[in-house]
């Protein structure tokens, strides 16, 4: 489990990030040392299938179909040349298993393990005894020889879309074409000749779209995508309504209920809510703590929100504003200063991301007239300093051709 690991995965990961290295984690255990056997995750076998290297569900039970993977053990500035068996033992249901050959000799439990790949072979890192600033260094010997940082070049939609959002960069200050807090966006995506709508698909011949005030960006989160919990699955089968009544509070100055509140995995915040993570399951749960007793109240697929993810944030470009005026006001205004770029989501972080609280969940639920209940959304938000964990490839762009 990651949470065993002796070092920041965040932190790692963000390391990783910053060179557009995909990676994932293993944290080897005092018997998974000492019997040299490790259960292959689900990340790691997502991983391993996504990279080409191996597809665990092909592979049949025993020791007979046990495959080996040459590979490169980093640990402590040097390179240990070794293999990699990856097998599904007759016992056990045939659970997948891994084992990197000389890691009892490099590495102690809880150390974090990053594998990333180069061509067919693995790369397999111990973060925990490795420097990796000298590592990521891309004047580094090893980095040059087993890490891949080649410059791709952009397509022509973002190009396309890029030089228009310079153009409207040019332009300065903006006046906003509708006021409220999503005026931002919407001016944005007017200047465009993008229409407004509801619809799920991205905004502009297939990229997303997301903006906001600098200010409130450079501190604040941005919401990644929205998805409803599976109510089949759930304890609560009245949807959002029977929710808001269930745990939200009445509001005295607006004279209504209503549950306005950010769900976390790693504290309960004041309405006694927290998110939970059902690994064998594949699910993520929201609980209600009273005490010793935990009552869980709606669910979440995790392949749907990973497939939520793809969906929404195959390419995005995430656009920042500075503004003049009062936020909200129909007399603020805009110009459009900086664009990160993001490109081909990386939905094997996700579970990582919600389990160490850098992915939280916003209610977003009040109640109107009689008996009526509105909610804006199951909003799945990220920090803006980390929306880089959630990306194979990030590229930071200054608007305007001055």
């Amino acid at each position: 489990m990651l949470s065993l690991s002796n070092v920041d995965v965040i932190e790692v990961m963000r390391r990783f990030k910053s060179r557009n290295i995909r990676v994932c984690f293993l944290v080897p255990t005092y018997m998974g040392l000492k019997k040299s056997i490790m259960d292959a995750t689900r990340g790691v076998r997502e991983f391993l299938l996504t990279a080409g290297v191996h597809d665990y569900a092909k592979q049949e039970k025993g020791e007979a179909s046990r495959i080996y993977v040459e590979t490169f053990l980093l640990t402590g500035g040097k390179i240990v040349e070794t293999k990699t068996s990856l097998y599904r033992p007759k016992t056990k249901d045939g659970d997948p298993r891994i084992w990197v050959y000389e890691l009892s000799k490099n590495a102690k439990p809880n150390d974090l393990l990053a594998i990333t790949t180069k061509e067919s072979k693995l790369v397999i890192v111990n973060c925990s005894r490795s420097n990796l600033t000298d590592l990521l260094n891309p004047q580094n010997l090893i980095y040059k020889e087993l890490f891949s940082d080649e410059s791709k070049n952009l397509n022509a939609v973002v190009e396309e879309l890029l030089s228009k959002m310079n153009e409207i960069a040019d332009r300065g200050f903006i006046p906003t074409l509708r006021p409220g807090d999503t005026g931002v966006g919407y001016t944005l995506e007017t200047l465009l000749g993008i229409s407004a709508n509801s619809l799920r698909s991205p905004d502009y011949k297939g990229i997303e779209l997301k903006s906001g005030r600098r200010r409130s960006l450079r501190h604040g989160r941005s919401t990644v995508f929205s998805q409803v919990p599976n109510w089949s699955i759930s304890r609560v089968k009245g949807k959002s309504k029977e929710l808001l009544y269930l745990r939200g509070r009445y509001n005295e100055e607006k004279k209504r209920m209503q549950l306005f509140h950010e769900l976390s995995a790693i504290k309960t915040n004041s309405y006694n809510l927290r998110l939970e993570i059902d690994k064998e399951n594949r699910y993520l749960h929201q609980i209600f703590i009273d005490g010793d007793q935990i009552t869980r109240d709606v669910t979440w697929q995790i392949t749907v929100l990973e497939n939520r993810l793809r969906e929404k944030h195959s390419e995005t470009f995430w656009v920042s504003a500075d503004t003049q005026g009062r936020s909200g006001d129909k007399d603020e205004k805009f110009h459009y200063r900086t664009a990160k770029y993001t490109g081909n989501a990386d939905s094997s972080a996700l579970g990582i991301l919600i389990e160490t609280g850098v992915i939280t969940l916003d209610y977003t639920m009040k109640e109107v007239g009689k008996g009526g209940v509105k909610d804006q959304g199951y909003l799945f938000k990220i920090g803006s300093k980390n929306l880089n964990l959630l990306f194979e490839r990030v590229e930071n762009f200054e608007l305007g051709t001055y």
